[in-house]
Protein backbone atom coordinates (compact mmCIF):
# COMPACT_ATOMS: atom_id res chain seq x y z
CA UNK A 1 0.00 0.00 0.00
CA UNK A 2 1.84 3.01 -1.49
CA UNK A 3 0.38 6.48 -0.24
CA UNK A 4 -3.02 5.01 -0.05
CA UNK A 5 -2.87 2.99 -3.59
CA UNK A 6 -3.40 -0.98 -3.15
CA UNK A 7 -1.49 -3.26 -6.12
CA UNK A 8 -0.83 -6.49 -6.58
CA UNK A 9 2.43 -8.03 -5.15
CA UNK A 10 4.64 -10.07 -8.12
CA UNK A 11 3.09 -13.17 -8.21
CA UNK A 12 0.48 -12.57 -6.53
CA UNK A 13 -2.57 -15.16 -7.82
CA UNK A 14 -5.84 -12.42 -8.85
CA UNK A 15 -7.62 -14.90 -11.35
CA UNK A 16 -9.64 -17.61 -9.96
CA UNK A 17 -10.64 -20.94 -11.46
CA UNK A 18 -13.33 -21.74 -13.91
CA UNK A 19 -14.53 -24.28 -16.39
CA UNK A 20 -17.73 -24.49 -17.74
CA UNK A 21 -19.33 -26.80 -21.01
CA UNK A 22 -22.47 -25.02 -22.89
CA UNK A 23 -23.99 -26.93 -25.83
CA UNK A 24 -26.78 -26.60 -27.80
CA UNK A 25 -29.64 -27.92 -30.86
CA UNK A 26 -31.84 -25.73 -32.90
CA UNK A 27 -34.51 -27.36 -34.68
CA UNK A 28 -36.43 -25.22 -37.46
CA UNK A 29 -39.23 -26.10 -39.44
CA UNK A 30 -41.91 -24.07 -41.85
CA UNK A 31 -44.11 -24.63 -44.84
CA UNK A 32 -45.19 -21.95 -46.80
CA UNK A 33 -47.69 -22.30 -50.11
CA UNK A 34 -50.03 -19.86 -52.17
CA UNK A 35 -53.62 -20.17 -51.22
CA UNK A 36 -56.04 -18.96 -54.07
CA UNK A 37 -53.65 -16.41 -55.80
CA UNK A 38 -54.82 -14.06 -52.37
CA UNK A 39 -52.80 -15.54 -49.76
CA UNK A 40 -49.25 -16.37 -48.88
CA UNK A 41 -49.50 -18.67 -46.08
CA UNK A 42 -46.80 -20.09 -44.35
CA UNK A 43 -46.82 -21.67 -40.66
CA UNK A 44 -43.28 -22.85 -39.26
CA UNK A 45 -42.36 -24.01 -35.23
CA UNK A 46 -38.46 -23.62 -34.15
CA UNK A 47 -36.68 -25.77 -31.01
CA UNK A 48 -34.06 -24.49 -29.09
CA UNK A 49 -32.34 -26.68 -26.59
CA UNK A 50 -29.45 -26.28 -23.92
CA UNK A 51 -27.44 -28.21 -21.83
CA UNK A 52 -25.39 -25.27 -19.57
CA UNK A 53 -22.57 -26.39 -16.53
CA UNK A 54 -20.38 -24.00 -14.65
CA UNK A 55 -17.79 -24.50 -12.34
CA UNK A 56 -16.21 -21.71 -10.07
CA UNK A 57 -13.79 -20.83 -7.38
CA UNK A 58 -12.63 -17.39 -6.31
CA UNK A 59 -9.28 -17.22 -6.18
CA UNK A 60 -9.07 -16.35 -2.78
CA UNK A 61 -11.39 -19.76 -1.69
CA UNK A 62 -9.64 -21.99 -4.74
CA UNK A 63 -5.68 -21.30 -3.21
CA UNK A 64 -6.73 -22.14 0.37
CA UNK A 65 -7.89 -25.19 -0.04
CA UNK A 66 -5.01 -27.04 0.59
CA UNK A 67 -3.92 -25.75 3.52
CA UNK A 68 -8.16 -25.90 4.50
CA UNK A 69 -8.09 -29.65 3.35
CA UNK A 70 -4.81 -30.36 5.78
CA UNK A 71 -6.36 -28.83 8.92
CA UNK A 72 -10.39 -30.50 8.81
CA UNK A 73 -12.12 -30.24 11.80
CA UNK A 74 -13.55 -33.10 13.70
CA UNK A 75 -16.13 -34.57 11.17
CA UNK A 76 -15.73 -31.86 8.59
CA UNK A 77 -14.79 -33.21 5.01
CA UNK A 78 -13.17 -32.03 2.08
CA UNK A 79 -17.02 -31.30 0.45
CA UNK A 80 -17.80 -29.72 3.41
CA UNK A 81 -14.81 -27.14 2.82
CA UNK A 82 -15.96 -26.56 -0.68
CA UNK A 83 -19.67 -25.97 -0.21
CA UNK A 84 -18.89 -23.68 2.68
CA UNK A 85 -16.51 -21.76 0.77
CA UNK A 86 -19.46 -21.15 -1.11
CA UNK A 87 -18.09 -23.57 -4.73
CA UNK A 88 -20.67 -22.03 -7.81
CA UNK A 89 -21.35 -25.43 -9.18
CA UNK A 90 -23.94 -26.80 -11.66
CA UNK A 91 -23.32 -29.76 -13.89
CA UNK A 92 -20.66 -30.38 -11.71
CA UNK A 93 -19.89 -31.71 -8.35
CA UNK A 94 -18.84 -29.43 -5.74
CA UNK A 95 -15.16 -31.35 -6.69
CA UNK A 96 -15.36 -29.98 -10.62
CA UNK A 97 -16.38 -33.69 -11.59
CA UNK A 98 -18.97 -33.74 -14.57
CA UNK A 99 -22.42 -35.00 -12.79
CA UNK A 100 -24.82 -36.84 -14.68
CA UNK A 101 -27.65 -36.86 -11.61
CA UNK A 102 -30.53 -35.77 -10.86
CA UNK A 103 -29.82 -33.84 -7.70
CA UNK A 104 -31.19 -30.51 -8.42
CA UNK A 105 -29.00 -29.00 -6.89
CA UNK A 106 -25.74 -30.64 -8.92
CA UNK A 107 -27.53 -31.36 -12.10
CA UNK A 108 -26.82 -29.32 -15.56
CA UNK A 109 -29.43 -26.58 -16.76
CA UNK A 110 -31.28 -27.50 -19.75
CA UNK A 111 -33.55 -24.70 -20.84
CA UNK A 112 -35.74 -25.14 -23.66
CA UNK A 113 -37.40 -21.89 -26.14
CA UNK A 114 -40.18 -23.50 -28.56
CA UNK A 115 -42.38 -21.25 -30.47
CA UNK A 116 -45.10 -21.96 -33.29
CA UNK A 117 -45.99 -19.44 -35.58
CA UNK A 118 -48.58 -18.81 -38.11
CA UNK A 119 -48.87 -15.93 -40.57
CA UNK A 120 -50.87 -14.97 -43.74
CA UNK A 121 -49.83 -12.30 -46.30
CA UNK A 122 -53.22 -11.65 -48.32
CA UNK A 123 -52.71 -9.53 -51.54
CA UNK A 124 -56.02 -7.63 -52.48
CA UNK A 125 -55.88 -4.97 -55.43
CA UNK A 126 -55.27 -2.04 -53.29
CA UNK A 127 -54.56 -3.47 -50.00
CA UNK A 128 -51.88 -5.75 -48.81
CA UNK A 129 -52.29 -7.15 -45.05
CA UNK A 130 -49.95 -9.11 -43.06
CA UNK A 131 -51.76 -10.87 -39.96
CA UNK A 132 -49.78 -13.46 -37.60
CA UNK A 133 -49.78 -15.43 -34.43
CA UNK A 134 -46.56 -16.54 -32.67
CA UNK A 135 -46.74 -18.95 -29.40
CA UNK A 136 -43.89 -19.10 -27.36
CA UNK A 137 -43.04 -21.44 -24.69
CA UNK A 138 -39.77 -21.09 -22.09
CA UNK A 139 -38.78 -23.42 -19.48
CA UNK A 140 -35.81 -22.18 -17.64
CA UNK A 141 -35.19 -25.38 -15.95
CA UNK A 142 -34.50 -23.65 -12.60
CA UNK A 143 -34.86 -23.69 -8.74
CA UNK A 144 -35.81 -20.89 -6.94
CA UNK A 145 -35.62 -20.88 -3.03
CA UNK A 146 -39.21 -21.93 -1.40
CA UNK A 147 -39.74 -18.34 0.55
CA UNK A 148 -37.03 -16.13 -0.73
CA UNK A 149 -37.68 -13.66 2.79
CA UNK A 150 -36.78 -16.62 4.75
CA UNK A 151 -33.92 -18.43 3.42
CA UNK A 152 -33.46 -20.57 6.20
CA UNK A 153 -35.87 -22.69 5.08
CA UNK A 154 -33.68 -23.33 1.93
CA UNK A 155 -29.87 -22.83 3.50
CA UNK A 156 -28.13 -24.02 6.49
CA UNK A 157 -26.64 -20.81 7.53
CA UNK A 158 -23.75 -22.72 9.44
CA UNK A 159 -22.63 -25.05 6.63
CA UNK A 160 -24.04 -23.47 3.75
CA UNK A 161 -25.78 -26.42 2.63
CA UNK A 162 -29.12 -26.98 1.04
CA UNK A 163 -32.05 -28.23 2.47
CA UNK A 164 -34.21 -30.99 1.63
CA UNK A 165 -37.82 -29.84 0.08
CA UNK A 166 -35.78 -26.20 0.52
CA UNK A 167 -36.18 -25.08 -3.51
CA UNK A 168 -38.84 -25.57 -5.85
CA UNK A 169 -39.01 -25.39 -9.70
CA UNK A 170 -39.59 -22.28 -11.78
CA UNK A 171 -42.92 -21.82 -13.03
CA UNK A 172 -42.64 -21.94 -17.10
CA UNK A 173 -43.69 -18.69 -19.07
CA UNK A 174 -46.10 -18.93 -21.87
CA UNK A 175 -47.60 -16.10 -24.59
CA UNK A 176 -49.50 -15.64 -27.25
CA UNK A 177 -48.40 -12.62 -29.28
CA UNK A 178 -50.50 -11.44 -32.12
CA UNK A 179 -48.69 -9.20 -35.41
CA UNK A 180 -50.69 -6.86 -38.13
CA UNK A 181 -49.51 -5.42 -40.83
CA UNK A 182 -50.92 -3.24 -43.67
CA UNK A 183 -49.94 -1.06 -46.39
CA UNK A 184 -52.04 0.17 -49.60
CA UNK A 185 -51.08 3.29 -52.29
CA UNK A 186 -52.12 6.68 -51.54
CA UNK A 187 -51.40 7.90 -54.96
CA UNK A 188 -49.32 5.88 -58.10
CA UNK A 189 -46.08 6.82 -56.00
CA UNK A 190 -47.04 7.12 -52.52
CA UNK A 191 -47.50 4.15 -50.36
CA UNK A 192 -48.70 3.99 -46.62
CA UNK A 193 -47.70 1.24 -44.27
CA UNK A 194 -48.22 0.42 -40.65
CA UNK A 195 -47.51 -2.71 -37.95
CA UNK A 196 -48.28 -3.66 -34.68
CA UNK A 197 -46.51 -6.56 -33.11
CA UNK A 198 -45.93 -8.10 -29.66
CA UNK A 199 -42.69 -9.63 -28.87
CA UNK A 200 -41.56 -11.71 -25.73
CA UNK A 201 -37.34 -12.23 -24.81
CA UNK A 202 -35.97 -14.30 -21.88
CA UNK A 203 -33.44 -12.36 -20.28
CA UNK A 204 -29.50 -13.35 -20.30
CA UNK A 205 -29.26 -16.66 -18.77
CA UNK A 206 -26.17 -15.39 -16.92
CA UNK A 207 -28.69 -13.38 -15.00
CA UNK A 208 -30.68 -16.82 -13.61
CA UNK A 209 -28.11 -19.20 -13.33
CA UNK A 210 -26.07 -19.66 -9.93
CA UNK A 211 -24.98 -22.18 -7.93
CA UNK A 212 -27.10 -22.93 -5.10
CA UNK A 213 -23.88 -23.16 -2.86
CA UNK A 214 -22.61 -19.72 -3.78
CA UNK A 215 -25.79 -18.28 -3.44
CA UNK A 216 -26.16 -19.97 0.40
CA UNK A 217 -22.57 -18.02 1.08
CA UNK A 218 -23.24 -14.78 -0.70
CA UNK A 219 -27.05 -14.31 1.40
CA UNK A 220 -25.09 -15.81 4.50
CA UNK A 221 -22.68 -12.67 4.40
CA UNK A 222 -25.68 -10.25 4.88
CA UNK A 223 -26.52 -7.32 3.05
CA UNK A 224 -23.97 -7.02 0.20
CA UNK A 225 -23.61 -9.91 -2.76
CA UNK A 226 -21.36 -9.37 -5.42
CA UNK A 227 -23.32 -10.68 -8.09
CA UNK A 228 -26.44 -11.62 -7.45
CA UNK A 229 -28.86 -13.35 -9.46
CA UNK A 230 -32.60 -13.64 -9.71
CA UNK A 231 -33.70 -17.43 -10.50
CA UNK A 232 -37.53 -16.81 -11.41
CA UNK A 233 -36.77 -13.78 -14.10
CA UNK A 234 -39.41 -13.52 -16.09
CA UNK A 235 -39.41 -12.72 -20.06
CA UNK A 236 -39.16 -8.83 -21.53
CA UNK A 237 -42.08 -7.81 -23.09
CA UNK A 238 -42.51 -5.20 -25.81
CA UNK A 239 -45.80 -3.96 -27.59
CA UNK A 240 -44.12 -2.18 -30.68
CA UNK A 241 -46.35 0.61 -33.33
CA UNK A 242 -45.00 1.77 -36.49
CA UNK A 243 -46.48 4.00 -38.90
CA UNK A 244 -45.22 5.85 -42.16
CA UNK A 245 -45.45 6.04 -46.21
CA UNK A 246 -42.84 5.82 -48.66
CA UNK A 247 -42.52 7.85 -51.98
CA UNK A 248 -41.06 7.20 -55.35
CA UNK A 249 -39.26 10.04 -56.78
CA UNK A 250 -38.54 9.77 -60.35
CA UNK A 251 -37.75 6.32 -61.79
CA UNK A 252 -34.77 5.74 -59.84
CA UNK A 253 -35.47 7.03 -56.06
CA UNK A 254 -37.52 6.29 -53.30
CA UNK A 255 -37.58 8.11 -49.92
CA UNK A 256 -39.40 6.30 -46.70
CA UNK A 257 -40.15 7.83 -43.43
CA UNK A 258 -40.96 5.66 -40.63
CA UNK A 259 -42.02 6.48 -36.80
CA UNK A 260 -42.53 3.73 -34.16
CA UNK A 261 -43.41 3.79 -30.80
CA UNK A 262 -41.82 0.94 -28.09
CA UNK A 263 -43.72 -0.07 -24.48
CA UNK A 264 -40.93 -2.26 -23.07
CA UNK A 265 -41.51 -4.05 -19.64
CA UNK A 266 -40.22 -6.45 -17.13
CA UNK A 267 -36.69 -5.64 -17.84
CA UNK A 268 -34.54 -6.76 -15.20
CA UNK A 269 -33.33 -4.82 -12.35
CA UNK A 270 -31.26 -4.83 -9.28
CA UNK A 271 -33.29 -5.10 -6.26
CA UNK A 272 -33.15 -5.90 -2.47
CA UNK A 273 -35.17 -8.65 -0.89
CA UNK A 274 -36.26 -7.97 2.68
CA UNK A 275 -36.45 -11.09 5.35
CA UNK A 276 -38.57 -11.49 7.74
CA UNK A 277 -37.78 -9.73 11.40
CA UNK A 278 -37.69 -13.48 12.44
CA UNK A 279 -34.93 -14.71 10.32
CA UNK A 280 -31.48 -15.18 11.25
CA UNK A 281 -30.35 -13.86 7.48
CA UNK A 282 -30.19 -10.14 6.71
CA UNK A 283 -31.78 -8.29 3.78
CA UNK A 284 -30.02 -9.23 0.36
CA UNK A 285 -29.84 -8.46 -3.77
CA UNK A 286 -31.17 -10.06 -6.34
CA UNK A 287 -32.39 -9.64 -9.51
CA UNK A 288 -35.97 -9.35 -10.77
CA UNK A 289 -38.01 -7.94 -12.92
CA UNK A 290 -39.56 -4.76 -12.76
CA UNK A 291 -38.01 -1.95 -14.85
CA UNK A 292 -39.75 -0.20 -17.92
CA UNK A 293 -38.70 1.72 -20.93
CA UNK A 294 -41.03 3.61 -23.64
CA UNK A 295 -38.59 4.46 -27.39
CA UNK A 296 -40.14 6.49 -29.63
CA UNK A 297 -38.34 7.38 -32.65
CA UNK A 298 -38.27 8.56 -36.58
CA UNK A 299 -36.23 7.22 -38.85
CA UNK A 300 -35.94 8.43 -42.66
CA UNK A 301 -34.36 6.50 -44.92
CA UNK A 302 -33.46 7.52 -49.34
CA UNK A 303 -32.71 5.00 -51.49
CA UNK A 304 -30.96 5.42 -55.76
CA UNK A 305 -30.51 2.69 -57.69
CA UNK A 306 -27.61 2.48 -59.82
CA UNK A 307 -27.75 5.28 -62.44
CA UNK A 308 -24.55 5.90 -64.95
CA UNK A 309 -22.56 4.12 -62.49
CA UNK A 310 -23.78 5.76 -59.12
CA UNK A 311 -25.57 4.79 -56.34
CA UNK A 312 -26.38 5.38 -53.12
CA UNK A 313 -28.45 4.88 -49.76
CA UNK A 314 -28.29 7.30 -46.81
CA UNK A 315 -30.48 7.07 -43.27
CA UNK A 316 -30.86 9.36 -40.70
CA UNK A 317 -33.21 8.21 -37.14
CA UNK A 318 -33.81 10.20 -33.78
CA UNK A 319 -34.53 8.26 -31.19
CA UNK A 320 -35.70 9.20 -27.64
CA UNK A 321 -35.69 6.32 -24.97
CA UNK A 322 -36.24 6.89 -21.08
CA UNK A 323 -36.99 4.17 -18.86
CA UNK A 324 -36.71 3.68 -15.15
CA UNK A 325 -32.85 1.37 -15.36
CA UNK A 326 -30.72 1.28 -18.54
CA UNK A 327 -29.15 -2.16 -17.82
CA UNK A 328 -29.49 -4.49 -14.46
CA UNK A 329 -27.16 -3.12 -12.76
CA UNK A 330 -28.23 0.32 -12.79
CA UNK A 331 -29.38 0.58 -8.89
CA UNK A 332 -26.46 -0.94 -7.73
CA UNK A 333 -25.10 0.82 -4.94
CA UNK A 334 -28.09 2.62 -4.50
CA UNK A 335 -31.16 0.16 -3.54
CA UNK A 336 -31.28 0.08 0.14
CA UNK A 337 -28.92 2.83 0.97
CA UNK A 338 -30.82 5.01 3.56
CA UNK A 339 -32.09 8.36 1.83
CA UNK A 340 -33.85 11.11 3.56
CA UNK A 341 -34.58 9.34 6.57
CA UNK A 342 -35.75 6.26 4.28
CA UNK A 343 -33.66 3.32 5.09
CA UNK A 344 -34.98 1.13 1.64
CA UNK A 345 -34.95 3.53 -1.46
CA UNK A 346 -35.80 1.65 -5.00
CA UNK A 347 -35.81 4.44 -7.80
CA UNK A 348 -39.25 4.91 -9.60
CA UNK A 349 -38.23 7.46 -11.57
CA UNK A 350 -38.17 7.72 -15.96
CA UNK A 351 -34.62 9.33 -17.26
CA UNK A 352 -32.85 9.31 -20.52
CA UNK A 353 -30.94 5.46 -20.62
CA UNK A 354 -27.36 5.61 -21.20
CA UNK A 355 -27.28 3.59 -24.50
CA UNK A 356 -29.52 6.02 -25.92
CA UNK A 357 -28.22 8.06 -29.23
CA UNK A 358 -30.78 10.69 -30.44
CA UNK A 359 -29.24 11.07 -33.69
CA UNK A 360 -27.58 8.42 -35.66
CA UNK A 361 -26.94 8.38 -39.62
CA UNK A 362 -25.22 6.75 -42.65
CA UNK A 363 -24.38 7.35 -45.94
CA UNK A 364 -23.65 5.14 -48.44
CA UNK A 365 -21.88 6.15 -51.93
CA UNK A 366 -20.56 3.71 -54.93
CA UNK A 367 -19.34 4.69 -57.81
CA UNK A 368 -18.91 1.05 -60.32
CA UNK A 369 -17.88 0.20 -63.61
CA UNK A 370 -20.32 -2.38 -65.04
CA UNK A 371 -18.53 -5.69 -67.17
CA UNK A 372 -17.86 -4.17 -70.28
CA UNK A 373 -18.14 -0.55 -69.55
CA UNK A 374 -14.58 1.35 -69.18
CA UNK A 375 -11.78 -0.93 -71.35
CA UNK A 376 -10.03 -3.18 -69.81
CA UNK A 377 -8.23 -1.13 -67.22
CA UNK A 378 -12.06 0.18 -65.45
CA UNK A 379 -14.19 -2.64 -66.23
CA UNK A 380 -15.97 -3.51 -62.82
CA UNK A 381 -13.82 -1.42 -61.04
CA UNK A 382 -15.51 0.13 -58.08
CA UNK A 383 -15.28 2.40 -55.18
CA UNK A 384 -17.58 3.05 -52.28
CA UNK A 385 -17.31 5.18 -49.18
CA UNK A 386 -19.53 4.76 -45.88
CA UNK A 387 -19.87 8.01 -43.56
CA UNK A 388 -21.34 7.10 -40.29
CA UNK A 389 -21.92 9.54 -37.38
CA UNK A 390 -24.01 9.40 -34.44
CA UNK A 391 -24.80 11.83 -31.48
CA UNK A 392 -23.31 11.33 -27.87
CA UNK A 393 -24.89 9.09 -25.39
CA UNK A 394 -26.13 10.23 -22.30
CA UNK A 395 -24.28 10.51 -18.81
CA UNK A 396 -24.47 12.26 -15.22
CA UNK A 397 -21.82 14.36 -14.03
CA UNK A 398 -20.80 13.85 -10.13
CA UNK A 399 -18.41 14.54 -7.68
CA UNK A 400 -17.04 12.14 -5.07
CA UNK A 401 -14.22 9.81 -3.85
CA UNK A 402 -11.10 7.96 -5.62
CA UNK A 403 -13.71 5.90 -7.24
CA UNK A 404 -15.91 7.74 -8.59
CA UNK A 405 -15.95 5.65 -12.10
CA UNK A 406 -16.84 2.63 -10.64
CA UNK A 407 -19.02 1.86 -7.04
CA UNK A 408 -22.43 4.60 -6.86
CA UNK A 409 -22.35 5.01 -3.53
CA UNK A 410 -19.00 6.39 -3.78
CA UNK A 411 -20.06 9.23 -5.79
CA UNK A 412 -22.26 12.25 -5.41
CA UNK A 413 -24.48 13.72 -8.86
CA UNK A 414 -24.33 16.84 -9.76
CA UNK A 415 -27.34 17.12 -11.49
CA UNK A 416 -30.03 15.15 -12.71
CA UNK A 417 -29.44 11.70 -14.20
CA UNK A 418 -28.26 11.22 -17.91
CA UNK A 419 -28.30 15.28 -18.37
CA UNK A 420 -24.88 15.35 -19.83
CA UNK A 421 -23.75 13.82 -23.46
CA UNK A 422 -20.76 12.66 -24.62
CA UNK A 423 -19.22 14.10 -27.95
CA UNK A 424 -20.85 13.09 -31.16
CA UNK A 425 -18.90 10.33 -33.09
CA UNK A 426 -18.03 11.05 -37.05
CA UNK A 427 -16.54 7.93 -39.19
CA UNK A 428 -15.57 8.06 -43.02
CA UNK A 429 -14.59 4.17 -44.40
CA UNK A 430 -13.21 3.80 -47.87
CA UNK A 431 -13.55 0.50 -49.91
CA UNK A 432 -11.87 0.03 -53.64
CA UNK A 433 -11.83 -3.11 -55.11
CA UNK A 434 -11.78 -4.92 -58.64
CA UNK A 435 -13.28 -7.55 -60.09
CA UNK A 436 -10.96 -9.93 -62.40
CA UNK A 437 -12.40 -12.80 -64.79
CA UNK A 438 -10.04 -15.84 -64.62
CA UNK A 439 -12.55 -18.07 -66.42
CA UNK A 440 -15.97 -18.52 -67.29
CA UNK A 441 -17.13 -19.78 -64.00
CA UNK A 442 -14.62 -18.39 -61.96
CA UNK A 443 -13.48 -14.55 -60.63
CA UNK A 444 -11.07 -12.93 -58.13
CA UNK A 445 -12.23 -9.75 -56.41
CA UNK A 446 -9.57 -7.57 -55.25
CA UNK A 447 -10.06 -4.99 -52.53
CA UNK A 448 -8.32 -2.09 -50.57
CA UNK A 449 -10.07 -1.09 -47.44
CA UNK A 450 -9.57 1.97 -44.98
CA UNK A 451 -11.38 2.07 -41.78
CA UNK A 452 -11.59 5.65 -40.63
CA UNK A 453 -10.20 7.05 -43.52
CA UNK A 454 -9.76 10.63 -42.06
CA UNK A 455 -8.40 9.65 -38.75
CA UNK A 456 -11.44 10.81 -36.93
CA UNK A 457 -10.82 10.23 -32.33
CA UNK A 458 -14.48 9.20 -31.55
CA UNK A 459 -14.92 9.65 -27.79
CA UNK A 460 -16.73 7.12 -26.59
CA UNK A 461 -16.57 7.91 -22.67
CA UNK A 462 -15.80 10.02 -20.47
CA UNK A 463 -14.58 10.57 -16.57
CA UNK A 464 -17.98 11.83 -14.68
CA UNK A 465 -15.95 14.31 -12.61
CA UNK A 466 -14.72 16.67 -15.45
CA UNK A 467 -16.97 15.37 -18.43
CA UNK A 468 -13.37 15.19 -20.31
CA UNK A 469 -11.06 12.07 -21.89
CA UNK A 470 -8.00 13.28 -20.75
CA UNK A 471 -8.22 14.61 -17.19
CA UNK A 472 -10.30 12.58 -14.14
CA UNK A 473 -10.15 15.67 -11.81
CA UNK A 474 -9.03 13.75 -9.03
CA UNK A 475 -5.53 15.69 -8.99
CA UNK A 476 -7.10 18.68 -9.46
CA UNK A 477 -9.82 18.71 -6.39
CA UNK A 478 -7.87 19.58 -3.36
CA UNK A 479 -9.76 16.88 -0.66
CA UNK A 480 -8.42 13.95 -2.81
CA UNK A 481 -4.98 14.35 -5.11
CA UNK A 482 -4.48 17.66 -3.83
CA UNK A 483 -3.09 16.26 -0.78
CA UNK A 484 -1.39 13.58 -2.37
CA UNK A 485 0.73 16.87 -4.47
CA UNK A 486 1.33 18.01 -1.22
CA UNK A 487 2.88 15.57 0.38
Amino acid sequence: NIFGFAFNAPGDVVAGYQKYDRSNMNFNLAFSTLLAKVHSFKVGGELQSYTIRNYSLGNEGAFALAGLFANLAPGQTQEDVLINRGVNNYGYDVFGNEYTGDDPVDKAHQPLFAAFYIQDKMEFKDLIINAGLRFDYIDIDNMMPIDPTQPELTFDKSTGKVKDGGLVEVPTFSSVSPRLGFSFPVTDKTIFHAQYGKFVQQSRLRDVYQGYYATSSNIGGGFYIPAPVGFNVRPTRTTQYEIGFTQQIGEIASFDITGYYKDIQDQVLFDQINTQTTSAYGSYFVLQNGDFATTKGLELTFNLRRYQRFSANASLAYQDAKGTGSYPNSNRGIVGAPLDGVTVFSPQYISPLEYNNKFRGNVNVDYRFAADDGGPILQQLGLSALLTFASGHPYTRGIGGADLEGDARDRQPVESLNSSTTPSTFQIDLRVDKTFNITDKLNLNVYFYVINLLDALNIQNVFLRTGSTNDDGYLSDPTLGGQLIER
